[in-house]
């Protein structure tokens, strides 16, 4: 079986990687540089399949690819590809979810860690000279004293709970799809807000929770309370998020995520006291980026193969077709 592949704009600086993976399928993969838009359908040509990162892949796209089997997403959400369109023309969605379950679970670690215990602020305190003025840090509580609420248990969930439980006196989950590990509790969305010291964001960005965390929710959290997203972006309305900030609502929040990246300078987070914001960097360390890449040529090809591949995102609809 022979197949081709093309990488859209994944900006790696080549396709090494991809074609080393493919090859052992018979699949080839060739570089087509970074292209958005219509000059996506072109630059695919005849290709069996593509490779995208950032790129949006839209129903006209998809319509006007006409040779597409399977569209492959560099990373865990697949917002930026048009499913159903996908689906429609049957054309396989595939994602690579398993690649930095540890990464991202420890950057949520660290950010949970650097916000209760104020890591910035302190920092900020010895820069400007002012060593003994620690007490503008206050409060801070230790965290065998306070309860972390997680919003989705899945891998990287479940991964957050083994690094953070023997920290917190208690812990506590919503996620209406699966049961959480043994020594959390289920509980429901509201009162998760509202009993949480630390509310760490853990679940994929869809219709239903685009703005999950709305100002009723942020209203609804402690005073001293923290927000953790390592997710995406949307989950978030980060124009409520700052105006809480601003207003002391809640004790702080930290980012990896935003509804726009790299933001604007008016974006309403810009400036927002006790806020840490990362650039995107909780799936990398230099192995993970590997691993992505492998795998999701590999599984590409794979299905161009007609095998077997774990992480099919729309595989129910396109069999229910």
């Amino acid at each position: 079986m022979s197949g081709r592949i093309v990488v859209i704009d994944a900006s790696f600086g080549s396709v090494d990687v991809e074609a080393e993976a493919a090859a052992a399928y018979g699949v080839t993969i060739e570089g087509a540089g970074d292209v958005l838009g219509p000059a996506i359908v072109e630059a695919a040509g005849t290709a069996d399949g593509v490779l995208v990162r950032y790129g949006r892949i839209d129903a006209d796209v998809i319509a006007g690819s006409t040779g597409w089997r399977v569209i492959g997403r560099y990373g865990v959400g697949v917002d930026n590809i048009d499913l159903e369109a996908a689906t429609a023309h049957g054309i396989a969605v595939v994602n690579v979810p398993d690649y930095c379950v540890e990464e991202v679970a420890e950057h949520a670690a660290a950010l949970v860690l650097a916000s209760t215990r104020k890591l910035p602020q302190a920092q900020k305190l010895v820069d400007t000279g002012r060593w003994n003025d620690w007490e503008e840090l206050r409060p801070v509580r230790p965290l065998s004293a306070c309860t972390l609420g997680l919003v989705g248990i899945g891998r990287i969930g479940g991964e957050v709970v083994r690094l953070l439980a023997p920290f917190f006196g208690r812990v506590i989950a919503f996620d209406p799809a699966q049961a959480p590990p043994a020594g959390v509790e289920q509980v429901g969305l509201d009162e998760l807000f509202a009993e949480a010291d630390v509310v760490s964001l853990h679940c994929p960005l869809t219709p239903s929770t685009q703005n999950l965390v709305d100002a009723a929710k942020l209203a609804a959290m402690k005073p001293d309370s923290v927000l953790v997203n390592v997710s995406r972006g949307g989950l978030v309305d980060t124009a409520a998020l700052g105006d809480a900030l601003r207003a002391g609502a809640i004790g702080g929040a930290a980012l990896d995520v935003l509804p726009q990246e790299p933001p604007d300078p008016d974006d309403p987070l810009v400036g927002a006291p006790n806020l840490i914001v990362t650039n995107h960097i909780a799936w990398y360390s230099d192995a993970a980026l590997v691993t992505l890449r492998r795998l999701l040529a590999a599984r590409c090809s794979a299905y161009l193969n007609g095998e077997p591949v774990p992480s099919i995102v729309n595989a129910r609809e396109l069999a229910a077709r």
